[in-house]
């Protein structure tokens, strides 16, 4: 299984090698056809619905609750330590919202027509509903399944499949080309590395 460093330095070497994707024509014609598809889609009562349900994890709200409630079923149920495992999901969700501001600082990709007529102009890529949901999601699962509450069989569907939904349900809502979702998962999958690489050293050490 890659180390933790690995997932981390691969997480990021690819979301930056996709951002300098996305500045193609041919990457951008994909996520041209595929937001006319998303359009479609959108039309759907029950397809919009489901996509504002699905956004969910990733708002500014929910993924800080998912943490919180991650870390209350940990310190509750086998009495973790306490500090390595706050420091962890505190971690992972702080560390999304820094790591996809920052790349939003570098590169300023305008968003799809429809989130622009919308009023909406922070940069697109990464989506950072995507990346804060992926990063909690993602050292959830790794501190639940660590201290046994659960098996992977069982949870790493859980989480796979809410990051999934999250980044979808921001295609078909038009805020974000499907390039932006990939970094985030991209992006959120290394923070949630280092989260639980700071987890690990806490533990070590506490």
């Amino acid at each position: 299984m890659p180390s933790l460093t690995a997932i981390a330095v691969t997480g990021f070497a690819s979301a930056i090698a996709l951002a300098a994707a996305t500045r193609h024509p041919a990457v951008q014609s994909v996520d041209d056809a595929l937001e006319v598809r998303a359009g479609r889609a959108r039309a759907l009562q029950n397809v919009l619905r489901a996509a504002h349900i699905g956004t969910l994890p990733g708002e500014p709200y929910m993924h800080p609750t998912i943490g919180a409630a991650s870390a209350a079923l940990i310190l509750l149920t086998r009495r973790a330590p306490f500090l390595p495992v706050l420091a962890a999901l505190a971690a992972a969700s702080i560390g999304a919202i820094l790591a996809h501001h920052a790349v939003k600082l570098v590169y300023r990709r305008p968003r799809p027509a429809i989130a622009l007529a919308r009023g909406k102009t922070e940069p697109a890529y990464p989506s950072g509903h995507t990346t804060d949901a992926t990063a909690v999601l993602a050292t959830s699962a790794f501190l639940i399944m660590q201290q046994g509450i659960a098996p992977a069989i069982i949870v790493l569907p859980i989480a796979v499949a809410l990051a999934l939904v999250t980044g979808v349900s921001r295609v078909l809502l038009g805020w974000h080309w499907p390039t932006d979702v990939l970094g985030g998962w991209c992006t959120g999958i290394a923070v949630a590395a280092c989260a639980a690489g700071l987890y690990e050293m806490l533990l070590r050490i506490s």
